[in-house]
């Protein structure tokens, strides 16, 4: 199957396009198993790496014409930069992994819950007994385990749009959890995020599966009638009785989860028992309605993940308790009056706002004169100090952003770790 990956790229030239993990991976594997491969890199940043072209700058994206393989990263933004020749140069990791390994691939998607879902099946099917690797999204390219895989290897693989913006080939098992309005800053339009999405199933035969929930207002049900994979709508099936489980996962949303999980578990032929027992064991992720602590009689949470509306909707409803929650970042100009609605109608007494968007929410809550609890701050330090004074004991602070964390931290983790961080140090 490897080999299929290297002779694709075997007497081409091949442009590395973005140098992050997944680009330093694959310089890695091209070095590794073509060594005598003309391959450059281009960037955005200003970069130095030895023996090899490097392209940088304003106009790093001016190379991509001048290869015949462009091996782009998910993080580098194309929009229409490229005329359509060109783009149909472009590959990636995800792209020619799916098409060696497909039938080998459980590909999980969605705007939001993709990461603890993608662990919970690989901790499912690890804790059964199965050769499992868990990449993609999560943290881990899929050149990085490409001899760890052998023909029995079940790899999942999280995928986010910008993974699937580009392949040809989809997973023999696709789980699309969702999708909601996200990441419009790294498409031309919406339907483009759209579309990358629904990627995961468009290339499945009748042999497939495809597992969805919460998507219709982006994919019809005509759509998803005229795919041919075989279909379960996990909103309306119960795999596993709900009574029967037991789990350390918090919120609806979560139970939805497990069920797609029990879904693939029934598609393994796994035994009932072992499953419910996995599902027991597994221990959610950090950032994702993360329990810090309870400090000064309050019960904080960390829920930096959590940038789409629809996201904090279902934190808040898990939770039950949220007496305040903090708000804000990085203003891609998403609309939040669904948000603010659903928070007008909350227990919710205390709103913290931090910028960019904190001007902009507190002018849509204050269309409907809801001006009480409302408190702009510069920064994380002050949004902490104000839960500490302004939240009931016995309630919950919650922090689910709304808002991407750029511009003002690394990633979502930064922002998490900041925040707990905070809590800790001024309880």
């Amino acid at each position: 199957m490897k080999n299929q990956i290297i002779d694709f790229l075997r007497n081409k030239s091949i442009l590395i396009l973005g140098f992050g993990r997944e680009g330093k991976s694959s310089l890695d594997f091209i070095h590794r198993e073509l060594p005598e491969a003309n391959v450059a890199i281009a960037d955005q940043q200003e970069i130095v790496v030895e023996n090899t072209t490097v392209f940088s700058g304003e106009n790093y994206l001016d190379a991509c014409k001048d290869y015949d393989v462009i091996l782009k990263a998910p993080g580098v933004i194309i929009k229409d930069a490229l005329d359509d020749a060109t783009k149909a140069k472009i590959t990636s990791q995800t792209d020619l992994f799916m098409r060696a390994y497909h039938q080998q691939v459980i590909g999980v998607t969605g705007t939001k819950g993709k990461s603890t879902t993608s662990s919970l099946i690989y901790h499912v099917l690890k804790t059964a007994g199965y050769d499992t690797q868990l990449v993609g999204n999560i943290g881990k390219p899929c050149f990085d385990v490409l001899d760890e895989i052998n023909q029995k290897t079940t790899v999942v693989f999280e995928l986010s749009a910008h993974q699937l913006e580009y392949i040809q080939a989809s997973p023999h098992i696709a789980v699309l959890l969702n999708i909601y309005e996200e990441h419009f800053d790294h498409y031309s339009t919406p339907d483009d995020y759209y579309n990358a999405k629904k990627n995961i199933y468009k290339y499945q035969t009748a042999n497939d599966l495809l597992i969805y929930g919460d998507i219709f207002q982006h994919a019809t049900p005509e759509e998803i009638a005229a795919a041919p994979a075989i279909k379960v709508d996990i909103t309306k099936t119960t795999i596993i009785p709900r009574e029967q489980i037991r789990t350390q996962l918090i919120g609806e949303h979560n139970l939805l989860n497990i069920q797609v999980a029990a879904a693939i578990a029934y598609s393994f032929r796994m035994n009932g028992e072992v499953f419910l027992n996995a599902v027991a064991s597994f221990k959610p992720l950090p950032h994702r309605l993360e329990y810090v602590g309870t400090f000064r009689g309050i019960k904080f949470y960390n829920d930096s993940i959590a940038t789409a509306q629809e996201a904090v909707i279902n934190a808040i409803k898990a939770l039950g308790d949220v007496d305040t929650i903090i708000l804000g970042g990085m203003d891609r100009g998403l609309d939040y009056h669904p948000l603010v609605d659903f928070i007008r109608h909350s227990n919710i007494r205390n709103v913290i706002l931090l910028p960019a968007t904190d001007e902009r929410i507190r002018q849509i809550f204050a269309e409907d004169r809801y001006l009480q609890g409302l408190f702009p701050v510069k920064d994380m330090r002050e949004a902490v100090e104000l839960a500490y004074k302004t939240t009931s004991p016995s309630k919950s602070c919650l922090l689910s952003p709304a808002a991407a964390s750029y511009g003002f931290y690394k990633n979502f983790e930064e922002r998490g770790d900041d925040y707990k961080n905070l809590v800790n140090m001024l309880q």
